[in-house]
C-alpha cells in the first residue's frame, strides 16, 4: 500500500502543538482542542480544528452577531478544504486549498511532512520559525 492509500479516511485530532523557536511549546486552541481531517480516495480533503467548549453566540443567524463576538468565535476555529497530493519519496502531503475560513489561505499550497505510527498520523510544518505538529488518530 502506498502512502496515499494510508491517508484515506477520517482522522480525529489528538494534539496540536506549536514548538516555538525559543524552546517553549504552545497549544493554539488548548490541549483539549477538537478537530477532524478527512482524505478521500479520489484526492479531496477537508480539515477542521477548534477550541473545545466555544461559547454559543445565542443565534443561528450570523447576521445578528456583533463583530467583536464573531471575531472571537472565528479566532477559535480553523478550517479549509481542497485537493491533496502525496510525495511518498519526500514524505510530504500537500493540501491544495480551494476554500478556507481564513480568506488569505484560499488558493494556497500547504505542504506538510507526514509519518504514520500505528493508528496515528503526524503532520508537521514550519511556520514563521516555529514547528507546528499535529497528531491525528484514525477515526
Amino acid at each position: 500500500m502506498g502512502d496515499r492509500e494510508k491517508f484515506v479516511g477520517a482522522w480525529q485530532l489528538v494534539l496540536w502543538t506549536t514548538h516555538r523557536a525559543d524552546g517553549t511549546d504552545a497549544f493554539p486552541f488548548g490541549r483539549d482542542a477538537i478537530g477532524q481531517i478527512m482524505y478521500s480516495a479520489d484526492g479531496h480533503m477537508s480539515c477542521h480544528l477548534m477550541m473545545a467548549n466555544r461559547p454559543p453566540l445565542g443565534t443561528f443567524t450570523i447576521d445578528e452577531v456583533k463583530d467583536a463576538a464573531l471575531g472571537t468565535a472565528v479566532r477559535a476555529y480553523s478550517g479549509y478544504f481542497g485537493a491533496y497530493t502525496v510525495d511518498d519519496a519526500a514524505g510530504i502531503v500537500t493540501h491544495h486549498v480551494d476554500g478556507a475560513w481564513y480568506p488569505d489561505w484560499t488558493g494556497s499550497q500547504q505542504p506538510r511532512r507526514f509519518r504514520f505510527e500505528g493508528d496515528r498520523l503526524f503532520l508537521e510544518a514550519e511556520v514563521g520559525g516555529d514547528l507546528v505538529s499535529i497528531e491525528w488518530r484514525r477515526a
